[in-house]
C-alpha cells in the first residue's frame, strides 16, 4: 500500500469562479509597467485640458472684459460632441489606438503653443480652443481603446476606477493651478499646458506597447458609414444600449451640485470660496467612492449593487427640496459624488462588450452622450433659475424626475449572463497554436 499522497483535484468550475471572483488589488494595475505608464500620461494630459480651459478663459477675459465671450472660450470645448466626435471615433478606429494618443497630445500641445503669440484677435484664439476641444473626443475614444487592450477582466475595472480617480485629482489640480498662474501670467499657464502635452506624449511612446489596428484598409467604408455602423452598434446591443443609458442618467443627476454651485454658493449668500468647496467636496467624494467600491467589494457583489447604488443620486438630489444651509449642501455633494461610486464598472462593461476595431467609434458615441446629458442637465436648471425659481427646489425637482429616469433605465438592465455573452462575444479569437 502506497503512503504518497494523491495527487490534487483538477480546479473545477467552482474554483474558477472563486478565482474571478477576488477583490481586485490596487497592484494589478501598478504592477503592470504599460498600465502605470499609461496612468501617468493621462495625468499629465487631463491637467493640462484643465488648466488650458482656465487659462485661455482668463485670457479672453482679460483682453476684452467681457464675460459672454469669457463663457463662450470655456463652453465651445463641449461643441465638438453634437456630432464631431462620432465621425472623429471612426477615424480612431482606422489606426493604432496608442498612436492616435500620441498624435492628439503633439496636436494639442501645438495649437496651444499658437496661443502664445501676442496679438492674436480673440476670434483666431476662439478657433484654436474649438480645434484644441475637438482633439479631446478622439483622445478619449483612443484612450479607453487603448486601456482596455492593457487590461482585462476586473482588472480593467480597478484601471478604470483609478483613471476617474486621477482624472478628479487632475481636474483639482488644474483648476486651481491655472487659476494661480493665469493670475500671474495667463501666457505662463498656457506654455505649461503645452509642455504636460508634449510630456504626455513621450511617456505613452516610451511606456505603451504598438497594437496595430485590426482594421485592414482594404476594408474600409467611407468614414460616415462606419460612424453609422458605430451608432448602430450602440443602438441594437442590449448590453451596450442599457449601460450607456445607465452613465448617461447617472452624469445627468451626479453632475448637478458641482455645474451649478456658483448659482447655490450665490442663494446661499457665499463668494466664490463657497463654490469651490461645493466642488472641491463633490469630487473628493468621487475620487474615494470610486476607489474604495473598486478595491473593497468582489466583483459578483458589485455587479449586483449597481442598480439599486443608482437611485443614490435621485435621493440625495430630493433632499435639496428642504432648502439646507451650507452643511447640508455639502452633504448633498458629497452624496452625489459617492454615488459615482458605480461608474467605473459600467464603464468597464461597456469597454469589454466592444469588439477590438469598433471602441473608437463606440466609445465616442457614448462619450458624446454622457457629455450632453450633463451639460443639458446644468444648462436646463441654470435656465430655469434664471427665470426667478431657487436653486434647491429646482434641484430638488431634479431629483425627483431622477428616480423615474433611474428606473427607466434599470427596469431592463442586462443579467449576469447577457453581459458575460456580450463580453465573450467581443472577445478577440484565440490565437491559433
Amino acid at each position: 500500500m502506497s503512503n504518497q499522497n494523491p495527487p490534487p483535484a483538477p480546479a473545477g468550475p467552482a474554483d474558477d469562479a472563486s478565482e474571478s471572483d477576488r477583490k481586485p488589488t490596487f497592484s494589478q494595475v501598478f504592477g503592470d509597467r504599460e498600465a502605470a505608464g499609461f496612468l501617468l500620461a493621462f495625468c499629465l494630459s487631463n491637467a493640462g485640458a484643465m488648466l488650458n480651459r482656465v487659462a485661455v478663459t482668463f485670457l479672453v477675459w482679460q483682453q476684452t472684459g467681457s464675460s459672454a465671450l469669457a463663457a463662450a472660450s470655456f463652453a465651445i470645448s463641449f461643441a465638438p460632441y453634437l456630432g464631431l466626435a462620432q465621425v472623429l471615433g471612426a477615424i480612431v478606429d482606422r489606426y493604432s489606438y496608442r498612436n492616435v494618443m500620441v498624435v492628439c497630445d503633439v496636436l494639442r500641445a501645438g495649437l496651444i503653443a499658437l496661443l502664445l503669440i501676442p496679438g492674436l484677435p480673440i476670434g483666431v484664439m476662439i478657433a484654436i480652443v474649438f480645434a484644441v476641444a475637438a482633439v479631446q473626443p478622439a483622445y478619449n475614444a483612443a484612450r479607453v481603446a487603448t486601456l482596455a487592450q492593457i487590461l482585462t477582466g476586473d482588472a480593467l475595472s480597478v484601471a478604470i476606477a483609478l483613471s476617474f480617480s486621477a482624472a478628479a485629482t487632475a481636474q483639482i489640480i488644474g483648476y486651481l493651478a491655472g487659476g494661480l498662474l493665469a493670475a500671474i501670467d495667463p501666457h505662463t499657464a498656457l506654455a505649461i499646458n503645452a509642455a504636460l502635452f508634449v510630456v504626455s506624449a513621450v511617456a505613452i511612446s516610451a511606456l505603451v506597447q504598438y497594437r496595430p489596428s485590426v482594421n485592414k484598409r482594404e476594408e474600409r467604408r467611407h468614414v460616415l458609414t462606419e460612424t453609422a455602423d458605430g451608432l448602430r452598434m450602440l443602438r441594437d446591443n442590449k448590453v451596450l444600449r442599457t449601460v450607456s443609458f445607465g452613465i448617461w442618467g447617472l452624469f445627468a443627476l451626479t453632475a448637478v451640485p458641482e455645474g451649478v454651485a456658483v448659482l447655490w454658493a450665490a442663494h446661499l449668500g457665499g463668494d466664490s470660496k463657497t463654490q469651490g468647496l461645493i466642488m472641491a467636496v463633490d469630487a473628493a467624494a468621487a475620487v474615494v467612492a470610486s476607489l474604495l467600491f473598486a478595491r473593497l467589494v468582489r466583483p459578483s457583489v458589485r455587479d449586483k449593487l449597481i442598480r439599486p447604488l443608482a437611485f443614490i443620486g435621485p435621493v440625495v438630489l430630493t433632499a435639496a427640496l428642504l432648502d439646507p444651509p451650507l452643511a447640508g449642501v455639502l452633504l448633498i455633494a458629497m452624496g452625489a459624488g459617492l454615488a459615482n461610486m458605480i461608474m467605473a464598472p459600467m464603464n468597464a462593461t461597456l469597454a469589454q462588450c466592444i469588439p477590438d476595431g469598433w471602441r473608437g467609434r463606440v466609445v465616442a458615441a457614448a462619450n458624446s452622450g454622457l457629455q450632453l446629458s450633463q451639460g443639458i442637465a446644468i444648462a436646463g436648471i441654470g435656465l430655469i433659475v434664471e427665470f426667478g425659481a431657487s436653486v434647491p427646489y429646482v434641484v430638488g425637482a431634479w431629483g425627483l424626475i431622477g428616480f423615474l429616469i433611474q428606473y427607466l433605465v434599470t427596469r431592463n438592465w442586462p443579467t449576469t449572463a447577457e453581459i458575460q455573452a456580450a463580453k465573450a462575444a467581443a472577445a478577440p479569437p484565440p490565437a491559433a497554436a
